[in-house]
């Protein structure tokens, strides 16, 4: 596979026939017009005006366009990236006004020409930290914001573009249980927060956390903790006084 040594910054184009291939660098692909179809891994989607795509180095993917189209590419030596961002996943986000001062300042450079090596590795440092800010996974994020709703599983595979199958083998390497387990400790740490913190009843912070009875918060305490809602209440405060 190809390897590069510096930052590679240039408008391109794709085409309507499919290739498949991959390379020891990742792309950091920058929507100009157009829409871009792609397959990374087990990840299927389209990319458009308003999202950006992040190819991990030794992915294999599958790409075309039907349509009319221009994209800002990025390639990123292998030698520049961190341990986070070397996983064998892709990763999408919306175009939000950090990224399109990004890829402001990145056109910038490349249609100045020559263009100016040393300004784009001065540059690189804001990318890579912006990167790793939106690397959590989707899913998990979602678990975050949303653990006082329903949450299938479904759903949260639906976020990631996999099967809800492949999405539970997926989550259990990525943080070593199972989705089901994942939102259960969430849940779980919520509620201690406002069990110290407040003097709620235990049926509504039971429904705040996402939990219809209160005798299903009673059980995920017994569970996790050995003890009851109430008697974890009684102990954080005794040990804070």
């Amino acid at each position: 596979m190809e390897k590069i040594n510096d930052l590679v910054a240039e408008r391109r184009t794709y085409s309507a026939i499919q290739d498949t291939h991959s390379h020891c660098y990742a792309q950091l692909i920058l929507p100009l017009q157009g829409q871009l179809s792609i397959i990374a891994g087990a990840q299927e989607l389209r990319l458009d005006h308003e999202t950006l795509f992040f190819l991990p180095p030794k992915c294999v993917h599958t790409f075309h366009s039907s349509e009319r189209n221009e994209f800002l590419i990025l390639d990123i030596p292998h030698s520049m990236l961190t341990k986070s961002a070397l996983h064998n996943r892709g990763y999408s986000w919306k175009l939000n006004n950090q990224w399109k001062g990004i890829r402001y300042l990145i056109l910038n450079e490349i249609d100045h020409k020559p263009i100016n090596q040393s300004a784009l590795k001065e540059l690189y440092p804001y990318i890579s930290f912006y990167l790793l800010q939106d690397q959590q996974p989707k899913s998990i994020s979602y678990i975050h914001e949303h653990y006082n709703e329903k949450i299938t599983v479904q759903k949260l595979a639906a976020l990631e573009h996999y099967n809800r199958s492949y999405y539970s083998d997926w989550f259990l390497k990525e943080t070593g249980t199972s989705p089901s387990t994942y939102i259960q400790e969430v849940r779980l740490n919520k509620a201690k927060e406002l069990l110290r913190s407040t003097d709620l009843p235990i049926i509504h912070i039971a429904i705040q956390v996402g939990l219809e009875h209160q005798s299903s918060l009673t059980r995920l305490f017994q569970k996790y903790e050995g003890i009851t809602p109430s008697q974890f209440r009684k102990k954080t405060r005794i040990l804070e006084k």
